[in-house]
């Protein structure tokens, strides 16, 4: 097995072993919640973090695969200056201002609205605005773990992300044991992403200061002249399919809890809030192993390209195969554990089937991004993204009104499959895949030998 294809693999296991520690965590604050909260509290909670969450399209601006691509592409680069001009603290810089700036303009919205549907000081505008502070904790983790990430310290970034979140649930947890409002529980969640980020920025800033104290820095002085210039267009040119995908995304996560809390109450909101947050338990392991081998795909498909059309195929028909049942067991097992202890959260139980389609397509379209991505098909993957969100966004309200919370469901359902059928299309087109694949063909001798290789390395390891 290859280096590139070996760091793949061991990127992968410790992502998805760090989602798992996460999914468990957040798992166990959505089971307290509906224990001491009930379906219409629980409700205004996560409809209070949707509307702030929105705003993360604000502070994301796709900046942290932009950082990633930026250095990456810089590591072909072998002259002096281009070594030089693209220093991971130039481009820290401006990918922290830009986000700053952001996080202000979100909170700011946020508090606006809240201004409009109550009175300043009461209980509602408190509730509204607690949980803003998270906006500005993305900031300095969505950063300091790219920067990890590029580092190949996948290991350290998740240790991190799992502490700030462990925390964070802990404080909201004894919070609601305790009795206290909505919006303390909101402002407790909110800060996982402030430790996070101090943790992983700690210690490369630490790192940094003992190479400095032993003279071993590779520059004495700043660079100068047209350099800024190079960098804001070296992140731009990365990062606006990335704000656009992410943008669609975050879209697609939020509007549906909008939807189901406006036009069918806050009750109503909670019961799908609860389900579709279960829902988020198979989802968040795809999206995080995505994002673990996004650096090495990045590095593969400008040195290698062929690896990743191997690499895409082989995933899309194990999925294909195991991924339906796979993503049903896995809703069953969470709703078996949790229905002892959600006894007025029901309806939200039986809402969870009728996710499973829509977890299976997810997890195809999640590697069809990332591999398109690697071979840098921007306009493309952007295409399919606008495509899919435009859907969603004209059928969401319209299912909602005329079918409850099963309308949310379908939508949601929809926007899943109007992806990957798009990606397909694009990654068709682009030659990535070939033109009569199909993910129920028999695997070719290339996948089956990346498939037994990544087993056997897998199974010597355990």
């Amino acid at each position: 097995m290859s280096k590139a294809v070996k760091r793949v693999v061991k990127n992968s296991f410790l992502q998805t072993g760090g989602s798992l520690g996460v999914t468990a965590l957040n798992f166990l604050l959505s089971i307290g919640y509906a224990k001491f909260l009930g379906p219409e509290n629980y409700g205004a909670l996560v409809t209070a973090q949707a509307q702030v969450m929105v705003f993360t399209i604000l502070v994301d601006l796709g900046l942290s695969h932009s950082l990633i691509g930026t250095l990456t592409t810089a590591e072909t680069q072998r002259t002096e200056i281009n070594r030089q001009g693209f220093r991971t603290r130039d481009l820290l810089f401006r990918v922290l201002s830009l986000r700053l700036l952001g996080a202000c303009l979100g909170a700011l919205v946020v508090v606006l609205l809240a201004l409009g549907r109550s009175e300043a000081g009461s209980d509602r505008f408190w509730q509204d605005i607690a949980f803003t502070p998270f906006l500005f904790g993305f900031v300095f983790q969505q950063t300091a773990m790219s920067l990890a990430m590029y580092r190949h310290q996948q290991g350290l970034s998740v240790a991190a992300f799992v502490f700030g979140v462990g925390v964070s649930v802990g404080a909201a947890l004894y919070l609601a044991a305790h009795g206290f409002a909505v919006s303390w529980l909101l402002l407790a969640q909110a800060s996982g992403g402030f430790l996070t980020g101090g943790l992983l920025f700690g210690f490369f800033f630490l790192k940094a200061l003992g190479r400095k104290l032993r003279g071993e820095t590779r520059r004495s002085k700043k660079s100068r002249g047209s350099w800024g210039r190079v960098a804001w267009r070296a992140l731009a040119r990365d990062a606006w399919p990335y704000a656009i995908t992410s943008g669609a995304f975050v879209l697609w996560q939020r509007l549906d809890q909008l939807a189901a809390s406006h036009f069918l109450g806050f009750e109503a909101g909670g019961q799908y809030g609860l389900a579709v947050r279960l829902v988020g338990t198979p989802l968040l392991v795809a999206t995080s192993v995505c994002y673990a081998v996004f650096p090495d795909l990045q590095r593969i498909g400008l040195d290698a390209p062929e690896r990743v059309k191997v690499i895409l195929s082989m995933v899309l028909k194990v999925i294909w195969r195991y991924g339906i049942v796979l993503a049903a067991l896995s809703l069953g097992l969470l709703a078996a554990i949790i229905v002892p202890f959600v006894e007025k959260f029901h309806p939200a139980m039986k809402l969870l089937p009728f996710f499973v389609p829509g977890i299976w397509a997810f997890w195809m379209q999640s590697f069809l991004i990332s591999a398109l991505f690697g071979l840098r098909q921007y306009r493309l993957v952007v295409r399919a993204h606008l495509f899919a969100i435009a859907s969603y966004a004209v059928l969401l309200p319209l299912l909602t009104v005329s079918f409850g919370l099963l309308g949310v469901v379908w939508s949601f359902n929809v926007f899943c499959f109007a992806i990957v059928f798009f990606n397909f299309r694009a990654a068709k087109r682009c030659g990535l895949l070939p033109p009569q694949f199909l993910p129920w063909h028999a695997y070719t001798t290339p996948e089956r030998n990346l498939l037994s290789r990544a087993f056997s390395r897998a199974g010597a390891k355990a």
